[in-house]
């Protein structure tokens, strides 16, 4: 029961701030110039740049960083469920990391063209395509999902802190554990 509570409040803490960061592009958008079809186009250049296998990859690897402290946390949860439910599990949350991601990026040429200027989206394109820009880019996966994984031991402690102080404070103004 620990763990659904863990999960539900790490699920609220990641929602609020997907509503803070979603609220704040909104207001920034709704301020800034909408982007020129000129810096859209460069964007999504830009982002074919990048490339769509890059951001699979790293999605793949932020998966594979993310899944087994998941997966542990559901058989500590369910002990009865079997291998082939697990299997099942994991690829329903792959399909839907994948899945959101690929969403997520849809929007992602705008955002580029509200921070970047049309010659800087540019000059990144150029850095890119070179030596050290083709080796960030493939090495940038493996670099995320090593930092992934770095953090989710990190997010567990701080979501049993926050869990205890937003259960203190409801507790002294009377709310039951």
């Amino acid at each position: 029961m620990k763990i659904l509570r863990v999960g539900v409040l790490a699920s609220l803490i990641a929602l609020s701030g997907v509503i803070l960061a979603a609220a704040q592009e909104a207001n920034q958008a709704a301020t800034s110039p909408a982007p020129s079809p000129e810096a859209i186009a460069v964007a999504k250049e830009l982002l074919a740049v990048l490339s769509p296998d890059m951001i699979n990859d790293m999605t793949g690897k932020m998966f594979a960083q993310m899944w087994p402290a998941y997966e542990q946390g559901m058989r500590a949860q369910f002990p009865q469920l079997n291998d082939a439910i697990y299997a099942e599990l994991r690829a329903e949350f792959e399909k839907l990391v994948i899945a959101d991601m690929a969403e997520y990026m849809d929007g992602a040429p705008a955002v580029y063209a509200r921070y970047f200027t049309v010659a800087e989206m540019r000059d990144i394109q150029a850095f890119y395509r070179t030596q050290t820009g083709a080796k960030t880019l493939k090495l940038m996966p493996q670099i995320a999902g090593e930092l992934m994984g770095n953090l989710g031991p990190r997010l567990q402690g701080m979501i049993e802190r926050v869990n205890a102080a937003v259960t203190g404070v409801l507790q002294r103004h009377g709310y039951p554990k």
